[in-house]
Protein backbone atom coordinates (compact mmCIF):
# COMPACT_ATOMS: atom_id res chain seq x y z
CA UNK A 1 0.00 0.00 0.00
CA UNK A 2 2.91 2.75 0.93
CA UNK A 3 4.70 1.31 -2.00
CA UNK A 4 1.64 2.04 -4.11
CA UNK A 5 1.64 5.50 -2.17
CA UNK A 6 4.77 6.64 -3.38
CA UNK A 7 4.57 5.22 -6.93
CA UNK A 8 1.17 7.41 -6.97
CA UNK A 9 3.34 10.51 -5.55
CA UNK A 10 6.20 9.98 -7.99
CA UNK A 11 4.30 9.41 -11.24
CA UNK A 12 2.42 12.94 -10.18
CA UNK A 13 5.37 14.50 -9.33
CA UNK A 14 6.83 13.64 -12.77
CA UNK A 15 3.67 14.57 -14.70
CA UNK A 16 3.86 17.86 -13.02
CA UNK A 17 7.44 18.72 -13.70
CA UNK A 18 6.76 17.51 -17.22
CA UNK A 19 3.54 19.59 -17.62
CA UNK A 20 6.08 22.65 -15.92
CA UNK A 21 8.70 22.26 -18.15
CA UNK A 22 6.35 22.18 -21.44
CA UNK A 23 4.70 25.38 -19.77
CA UNK A 24 8.02 27.06 -19.68
CA UNK A 25 8.88 26.21 -23.13
CA UNK A 26 5.86 27.64 -24.18
CA UNK A 27 6.17 30.42 -22.97
CA UNK A 28 9.33 30.95 -23.78
CA UNK A 29 8.72 30.36 -27.62
CA UNK A 30 5.71 32.89 -26.93
CA UNK A 31 8.41 35.55 -25.72
CA UNK A 32 10.68 34.91 -28.50
CA UNK A 33 7.80 35.76 -30.97
CA UNK A 34 7.47 38.99 -29.21
CA UNK A 35 11.09 39.59 -29.45
CA UNK A 36 11.31 39.35 -33.06
CA UNK A 37 8.23 40.86 -34.19
CA UNK A 38 9.30 43.96 -31.56
CA UNK A 39 12.71 44.33 -32.88
CA UNK A 40 11.29 44.01 -36.44
CA UNK A 41 9.60 47.30 -35.59
CA UNK A 42 11.51 49.24 -33.70
CA UNK A 43 14.56 48.99 -36.23
CA UNK A 44 11.62 50.01 -39.21
CA UNK A 45 11.27 53.34 -36.84
CA UNK A 46 15.11 53.64 -36.53
CA UNK A 47 15.75 53.59 -39.99
CA UNK A 48 12.68 56.14 -40.46
CA UNK A 49 13.94 58.47 -38.24
CA UNK A 50 16.97 58.17 -38.24
CA UNK A 51 17.60 57.80 -42.03
CA UNK A 52 14.18 59.05 -43.46
CA UNK A 53 12.48 61.54 -41.99
CA UNK A 54 13.34 65.08 -40.83
CA UNK A 55 14.68 65.28 -37.02
CA UNK A 56 13.32 67.33 -34.68
CA UNK A 57 13.77 67.90 -31.00
CA UNK A 58 10.92 65.31 -30.29
CA UNK A 59 12.09 62.91 -32.65
CA UNK A 60 15.30 62.30 -31.45
CA UNK A 61 13.75 61.26 -28.08
CA UNK A 62 11.52 58.78 -30.03
CA UNK A 63 14.48 57.46 -31.85
CA UNK A 64 16.39 57.05 -28.50
CA UNK A 65 13.83 55.34 -27.08
CA UNK A 66 13.57 52.80 -30.18
CA UNK A 67 17.40 52.48 -30.08
CA UNK A 68 16.43 51.27 -26.38
CA UNK A 69 14.11 49.01 -26.87
CA UNK A 70 15.27 47.66 -29.89
CA UNK A 71 18.68 46.88 -27.36
CA UNK A 72 16.54 44.98 -24.65
CA UNK A 73 14.17 43.06 -26.97
CA UNK A 74 17.36 41.81 -28.68
CA UNK A 75 18.69 40.84 -25.59
CA UNK A 76 15.26 39.30 -24.28
CA UNK A 77 15.82 37.22 -27.43
CA UNK A 78 19.05 35.89 -26.55
CA UNK A 79 17.73 34.77 -22.98
CA UNK A 80 14.94 33.19 -24.93
CA UNK A 81 17.50 31.20 -26.77
CA UNK A 82 19.68 30.32 -23.74
CA UNK A 83 16.67 28.83 -22.60
CA UNK A 84 16.43 26.39 -25.24
CA UNK A 85 20.04 25.14 -25.85
CA UNK A 86 21.91 26.77 -22.59
CA UNK A 87 24.48 27.87 -25.32
CA UNK A 88 26.73 29.95 -22.28
CA UNK A 89 27.28 29.27 -18.87
CA UNK A 90 26.26 31.57 -15.95
CA UNK A 91 29.28 32.94 -15.80
CA UNK A 92 31.07 36.11 -17.29
CA UNK A 93 29.23 35.45 -21.01
CA UNK A 94 25.66 35.37 -19.12
CA UNK A 95 26.86 38.68 -17.03
CA UNK A 96 27.43 40.51 -19.74
CA UNK A 97 23.93 40.02 -21.55
CA UNK A 98 22.47 40.50 -18.76
CA UNK A 99 24.05 44.04 -18.16
CA UNK A 100 23.77 44.98 -21.70
CA UNK A 101 19.60 43.97 -21.28
CA UNK A 102 19.19 45.78 -18.00
CA UNK A 103 21.24 48.92 -19.09
CA UNK A 104 18.78 49.46 -22.70
CA UNK A 105 15.81 48.73 -19.79
CA UNK A 106 16.94 51.74 -17.91
CA UNK A 107 17.99 53.85 -20.49
CA UNK A 108 14.16 53.32 -22.08
CA UNK A 109 13.09 53.93 -19.06
CA UNK A 110 15.26 57.53 -18.21
CA UNK A 111 13.90 58.27 -21.96
CA UNK A 112 10.46 57.55 -21.44
CA UNK A 113 10.76 59.98 -18.31
CA UNK A 114 12.33 62.37 -20.45
CA UNK A 115 9.43 62.58 -22.88
CA UNK A 116 6.73 62.95 -20.14
CA UNK A 117 8.84 66.05 -18.40
CA UNK A 118 9.20 67.58 -22.18
CA UNK A 119 5.57 67.17 -23.18
CA UNK A 120 4.38 68.23 -19.34
CA UNK A 121 6.39 71.36 -19.96
CA UNK A 122 4.92 71.73 -23.17
CA UNK A 123 1.50 71.81 -21.74
CA UNK A 124 1.93 74.18 -18.56
CA UNK A 125 4.46 76.25 -20.49
CA UNK A 126 3.91 76.10 -24.67
CA UNK A 127 5.81 79.20 -25.02
CA UNK A 128 8.59 78.28 -23.49
CA UNK A 129 8.62 75.09 -24.83
CA UNK A 130 8.38 76.46 -28.72
CA UNK A 131 10.54 79.36 -28.80
CA UNK A 132 12.95 79.70 -25.70
CA UNK A 133 13.94 75.63 -25.36
CA UNK A 134 17.85 75.29 -26.16
CA UNK A 135 18.08 74.04 -29.83
CA UNK A 136 20.33 70.90 -28.72
CA UNK A 137 18.42 70.16 -25.51
CA UNK A 138 16.84 66.70 -26.89
CA UNK A 139 20.44 65.28 -27.97
CA UNK A 140 22.11 66.58 -24.64
CA UNK A 141 19.41 65.46 -22.59
CA UNK A 142 19.62 61.88 -24.61
CA UNK A 143 23.06 61.95 -24.13
CA UNK A 144 23.57 62.59 -20.66
CA UNK A 145 20.43 59.87 -19.82
CA UNK A 146 22.82 57.13 -21.72
CA UNK A 147 25.90 58.01 -19.44
CA UNK A 148 23.38 57.72 -16.59
CA UNK A 149 22.21 54.01 -18.11
CA UNK A 150 25.39 52.46 -17.73
CA UNK A 151 26.05 52.71 -13.84
CA UNK A 152 22.86 52.22 -13.07
CA UNK A 153 22.05 49.30 -15.09
CA UNK A 154 25.37 47.39 -15.59
CA UNK A 155 27.61 48.66 -12.70
CA UNK A 156 24.84 47.44 -10.14
CA UNK A 157 24.85 44.03 -11.78
CA UNK A 158 28.48 43.72 -11.70
CA UNK A 159 28.89 44.55 -7.76
CA UNK A 160 25.61 42.56 -6.95
CA UNK A 161 26.17 38.94 -8.90
CA UNK A 162 30.52 39.47 -8.43
CA UNK A 163 31.04 40.89 -5.52
CA UNK A 164 27.41 40.57 -3.81
CA UNK A 165 26.97 44.25 -2.77
CA UNK A 166 23.40 45.16 -3.14
CA UNK A 167 23.93 48.77 -2.28
CA UNK A 168 23.50 50.25 -6.01
CA UNK A 169 20.83 47.64 -6.70
CA UNK A 170 19.03 49.79 -4.21
CA UNK A 171 19.89 52.91 -5.50
CA UNK A 172 18.72 51.74 -8.67
CA UNK A 173 14.82 50.93 -7.58
CA UNK A 174 14.93 54.59 -5.86
CA UNK A 175 15.73 55.59 -9.29
CA UNK A 176 13.17 53.79 -11.53
CA UNK A 177 10.24 53.34 -8.43
CA UNK A 178 10.60 56.37 -6.49
CA UNK A 179 11.72 58.84 -9.27
CA UNK A 180 10.98 58.04 -12.82
CA UNK A 181 7.32 56.08 -12.25
CA UNK A 182 5.80 59.25 -10.57
CA UNK A 183 6.90 61.23 -12.93
CA UNK A 184 5.45 59.28 -15.74
CA UNK A 185 2.31 58.52 -13.97
CA UNK A 186 1.57 62.53 -13.17
CA UNK A 187 2.01 63.43 -16.64
CA UNK A 188 0.19 60.49 -17.53
CA UNK A 189 -2.53 62.13 -15.78
CA UNK A 190 -2.11 65.74 -16.57
CA UNK A 191 -2.19 64.54 -20.93
CA UNK A 192 -5.19 62.32 -19.69
CA UNK A 193 -6.99 66.06 -18.59
CA UNK A 194 -6.03 67.97 -20.61
CA UNK A 195 -7.68 65.50 -23.87
CA UNK A 196 -10.91 65.12 -22.02
CA UNK A 197 -11.64 68.77 -20.92
CA UNK A 198 -10.76 70.06 -24.61
CA UNK A 199 -13.96 71.22 -26.41
CA UNK A 200 -15.06 68.63 -28.83
CA UNK A 201 -15.24 70.69 -31.79
CA UNK A 202 -11.47 71.13 -31.21
CA UNK A 203 -8.92 68.48 -33.14
CA UNK A 204 -7.26 66.80 -30.29
CA UNK A 205 -3.36 67.00 -31.50
CA UNK A 206 -2.02 63.30 -32.68
CA UNK A 207 1.48 63.33 -31.15
CA UNK A 208 -0.61 64.47 -27.88
CA UNK A 209 -2.89 61.23 -27.88
CA UNK A 210 0.12 59.35 -29.29
CA UNK A 211 2.41 60.07 -26.59
CA UNK A 212 -1.00 59.32 -23.78
CA UNK A 213 -1.34 56.26 -25.36
CA UNK A 214 2.17 55.03 -25.05
CA UNK A 215 2.29 56.12 -21.43
CA UNK A 216 -0.99 54.03 -20.42
CA UNK A 217 0.80 50.95 -21.94
CA UNK A 218 4.19 51.60 -20.04
CA UNK A 219 1.76 51.75 -16.98
CA UNK A 220 0.01 48.57 -17.35
CA UNK A 221 2.10 46.82 -18.49
CA UNK A 222 5.35 47.57 -15.77
CA UNK A 223 4.14 49.62 -13.01
CA UNK A 224 2.31 46.28 -11.49
CA UNK A 225 5.41 44.59 -11.23
CA UNK A 226 7.76 47.50 -9.94
CA UNK A 227 5.52 48.19 -7.36
CA UNK A 228 5.67 44.60 -6.40
CA UNK A 229 9.60 44.68 -6.50
CA UNK A 230 9.95 47.72 -4.52
CA UNK A 231 7.85 46.30 -1.91
CA UNK A 232 9.61 43.22 -1.36
CA UNK A 233 12.91 45.27 -1.63
CA UNK A 234 12.11 47.79 1.03
CA UNK A 235 9.07 47.58 2.77
CA UNK A 236 9.52 43.84 3.43
CA UNK A 237 5.50 42.96 3.73
CA UNK A 238 6.06 40.39 0.69
CA UNK A 239 8.73 38.11 -0.05
CA UNK A 240 10.69 36.69 -3.12
CA UNK A 241 9.47 33.45 -2.45
CA UNK A 242 5.72 34.31 -2.93
CA UNK A 243 6.24 35.73 -6.37
CA UNK A 244 8.57 32.47 -8.16
CA UNK A 245 7.01 34.15 -11.65
CA UNK A 246 8.02 37.74 -10.44
CA UNK A 247 11.11 37.96 -13.27
CA UNK A 248 8.79 36.15 -16.12
CA UNK A 249 6.31 38.87 -16.09
CA UNK A 250 8.87 41.39 -15.48
CA UNK A 251 10.24 40.60 -18.65
CA UNK A 252 6.89 39.66 -20.33
CA UNK A 253 6.00 43.38 -19.79
CA UNK A 254 9.18 44.86 -20.54
CA UNK A 255 9.40 42.74 -24.01
CA UNK A 256 5.27 43.89 -24.68
CA UNK A 257 6.03 47.71 -23.83
CA UNK A 258 9.28 47.94 -25.94
CA UNK A 259 7.09 45.88 -29.01
CA UNK A 260 3.78 48.04 -28.87
CA UNK A 261 5.48 51.54 -29.27
CA UNK A 262 5.69 51.48 -33.24
CA UNK A 263 2.09 49.60 -33.64
CA UNK A 264 1.00 52.86 -31.39
CA UNK A 265 2.61 54.79 -33.67
CA UNK A 266 1.41 53.84 -36.64
CA UNK A 267 -2.46 53.27 -35.29
CA UNK A 268 -2.52 56.99 -34.45
CA UNK A 269 -0.56 58.43 -37.92
CA UNK A 270 -3.18 56.68 -40.22
CA UNK A 271 -6.15 57.86 -41.58
CA UNK A 272 -8.81 56.15 -40.15
CA UNK A 273 -10.85 57.33 -44.10
CA UNK A 274 -7.91 57.15 -46.51
CA UNK A 275 -8.55 55.73 -49.51
CA UNK A 276 -5.07 54.98 -50.99
CA UNK A 277 -2.75 53.41 -48.48
CA UNK A 278 -0.01 55.47 -46.81
CA UNK A 279 3.25 54.33 -47.04
CA UNK A 280 5.17 54.28 -42.92
CA UNK A 281 6.87 57.00 -43.84
CA UNK A 282 4.16 59.51 -44.11
CA UNK A 283 2.51 58.26 -41.44
CA UNK A 284 5.26 58.50 -39.07
CA UNK A 285 5.64 62.19 -40.71
CA UNK A 286 2.26 62.98 -39.87
CA UNK A 287 2.09 61.74 -36.08
CA UNK A 288 5.29 63.44 -35.25
CA UNK A 289 4.13 66.70 -36.18
CA UNK A 290 4.39 69.02 -33.16
CA UNK A 291 0.86 70.28 -33.81
CA UNK A 292 -0.14 71.00 -30.07
CA UNK A 293 2.28 73.25 -29.69
CA UNK A 294 1.86 75.89 -32.29
CA UNK A 295 -1.42 75.71 -31.75
CA UNK A 296 -0.97 76.98 -27.70
CA UNK A 297 1.91 79.27 -28.77
CA UNK A 298 -0.19 81.01 -31.61
CA UNK A 299 -3.00 81.08 -29.28
CA UNK A 300 -0.65 82.64 -26.63
CA UNK A 301 1.38 85.09 -28.86
CA UNK A 302 -2.20 86.77 -29.80
CA UNK A 303 -2.84 87.46 -26.21
CA UNK A 304 0.68 88.89 -25.57
CA UNK A 305 0.13 91.21 -28.69
CA UNK A 306 -3.15 92.38 -28.42
CA UNK A 307 -3.56 96.07 -27.61
CA UNK A 308 -4.78 97.00 -24.08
Amino acid sequence: MNATAEDLDSNTTDVFNKYQTMSNYSGSIFFFIICCIGVLLNGIVIWLLGFQIKRNAFTVLILNLAIADFGCLVFLAIFCIYHFIHFMSTGIPFLIIYCLLRIMYTNGLFILTGISIDRFVAVLFPIWHRCSRPKHLSPAVCAFLWICSFPLGGISNVMEYAFYYYNFSDLYLVFTSILCLPLITISTLILLVKICLKPKQIKRGQLLVMILITFLCFLILTLPVHIHVFIIRFIYLLHWEQFPGLGNYLNLGASLNSSINPVIYFLVGRKKRAQSRESIKVIFQRVFREDEAPENTEKATNRITTPL
